[in-house]
């Protein structure tokens, strides 16, 4: 699946394969957008700082195999409900957004309850723009086995932090399979603002979860995958 990158004048999709399902084919986030905040902004989570809290690529453990599912179970009970992810650069703490994103939040949910997660990389770090992760295969291929489609966020305003869907460009807006993105940046938050086509999770805004989306940000050097691995080391529903 596939995420659009947005330029000041152009909308291009990028980093697609030509598979057509969560099943087979490519999810990735959208391309890098071109700068719209000032530099001074102390809102942008930072670029250009050393990455930090990250674990050498030596600790990670040897891939499993993520299972594969034919649709989601019911796991989300009412009231607030959050994702904790673990992973080798720090902890994103997920508040799931059941009100913007349908069926979307209880399918991420279950997954992580299944440990589809866990091991999984973010196999795509775009400076200045987004993260993307969980692929099985690790290189933007596959998803669970089943999609679900969640609202479509028109007039939706991303923000620094927000954790969407990422999707074929072929696909109808919010259709999700496993592949998430997070915003990294105010720029990238702007730009995917233009073309609200990407299911919403939810929303990782606390301290501890920017300063882990800026570790991993900080590995970022082109549109592909990071410096050095990241993983995520366990995902679990807290609810």
């Amino acid at each position: 699946m596939c995420v659009a990158m947005a330029t000041t004048s152009l909308l291009v999709i990028a980093g697609c394969g030509d598979g057509g399902s969560g099943t087979s084919g490519t999810e990735s986030a959208p391309a890098t957008t071109a700068a719209v905040t000032d530099a001074t902004d102390t809102s942008a989570v930072a670029q250009t700082a050393p990455a930090e809290g990250c674990l050498p690529a030596d600790r990670r453990p040897a891939a499993g195999t993520s299972p594969s599912f034919d649709r989601a179970e019911k796991v989300l009970k009412p009231g607030p409900a959050t994702i904790v992810m673990t992973t080798s650069c720090g902890v994103l703490t997920i508040k799931l957004d059941r009100a913007a994103g349908g069926p979307i939040p209880n399918s991420v949910a279950f997954l992580a309850e299944k440990g589809f997660y866990n091991g999984l990389t973010f196999h795509r770090v775009v400076p200045d723009f987004v993260l993307q992760g969980g692929a099985p295969a690790g290189d933007e291929n596959g998803g669970p086995g089943y999609e679900v489609t969640g609202p479509v966020p028109q007039g939706y305003q991303y923000k620094v932090g927000d954790v969407a869907m990422a999707k074929m460009g072929s696909d109808p807006a919010g259709t999700a399979g496993s592949q998430f993105f997070v915003i990294s940046s105010p720029n990238g938050a702007a730009g995917l603002s233009q073309m609200p086509d990407y299911g919403i999770l939810g929303h990782a805004t606390d301290a501890r979860s920017l300063k882990t989306i800026s570790n991993i940000a900080a590995l970022g050097v082109t549109d592909g995958p990071p410096s050095q691995p990241v993983w995520i080391i366990s995902a679990r529903v807290e609810q």
